[in-house]
């Protein structure tokens, strides 16, 4: 889990500190002391340039192994620094110079499920419901549709830029939880091409390297801006 500096953090709480993280996980300090950096050794979504995990092929994890302090430390910080990441859906730990098979989505595409992406027509996140992140360990690609289409694609390691990835339009995965659960989801539309970016990065493929066409946003540069400005709902992966 997280480790924290107990004065710097006692200083932000005082007394009132609680003292078991999973109860500042949703809450305004919880994200507070992440954006003041206050957490210990926290990893950091390392640019293409300077994160030559991307380019690895991903070690598998052991089971064994899946609910150790490290493999859990992982997790934990990978789940703070999406939820950091205003346009991300999904972060694979080479994202963040862990070259093993590991990947979260975001509560927010959970929700979504087989709707449309983003930046495709009849998108509406309003009324959505709040779900947990979703941590896939070892997964592997089960079944996929054979038909492709391309899709808008940006990614969290390659910031400034945006393409047009062809992706299946379905796809069913099988993995291992957080707790070292074994479980299959199929999905369609984005959360399948959610499922096809994140592999990916788990056999060093960058979306780069499979895009139709590539364009420079000098607009989405910052880590919390909105996208190419023409498609206002972009999301990152």
């Amino acid at each position: 889990m997280f480790a924290i500096y107990p004065v710097r953090y006692s200083q932000v709480l005082g007394k009132h500190a609680p003292y078991h993280l999973s109860s500042l996980r949703d809450s305004l300090i919880y994200k507070i002391i992440i954006s003041w950096g206050i957490v210990s050794g926290m990893r950091e979504i390392i640019p293409e340039t300077n994160n030559p995990a991307l380019r690895e092929i991903a070690r598998e994890i052991p089971v064994a192994d899946i609910t150790g302090t490290h493999i859990q430390s992982v997790i934990a910080d990978m789940k703070a620094l999406l939820g950091n990441e205003d346009n991300g859906v999904a972060l694979a730990a080479s994202q963040v110079g862990e070259p093993i098979r590991l990947f979260i989505v975001s509560g927010r595409a959970l929700a979504r499920g087989s709707r449309n992406a983003p930046d495709e027509p009849d998108a509406e996140d309003e009324h959505l419901p709040i779900l947990p992140d979703q941590v896939y360990i070892n997964p592997e690609i089960l079944k996929m549709s054979r038909g492709s289409k391309d899709k808008h694609e940006g990614c969290l390691s390659i910031r400034g830029y945006w393409g047009m990835v062809p992706r299946a339009e379905k796809a069913t995965i099988r993995a291992y939880d957080e707790h070292g659960k074994v479980f299959s989801r199929g999905a369609a539309g984005f959360l399948a091409h959610i499922f096809q970016h994140e592999m990916d990065h788990l056999n060093g493929i960058l979306y780069t390297d499979k895009a139709t066409e590539v364009y420079e946003d000098p607009d989405a540069d910052a880590p919390h801006r909105n996208g190419a400005g023409k498609l206002k709902e972009d999301k990152r992966l």
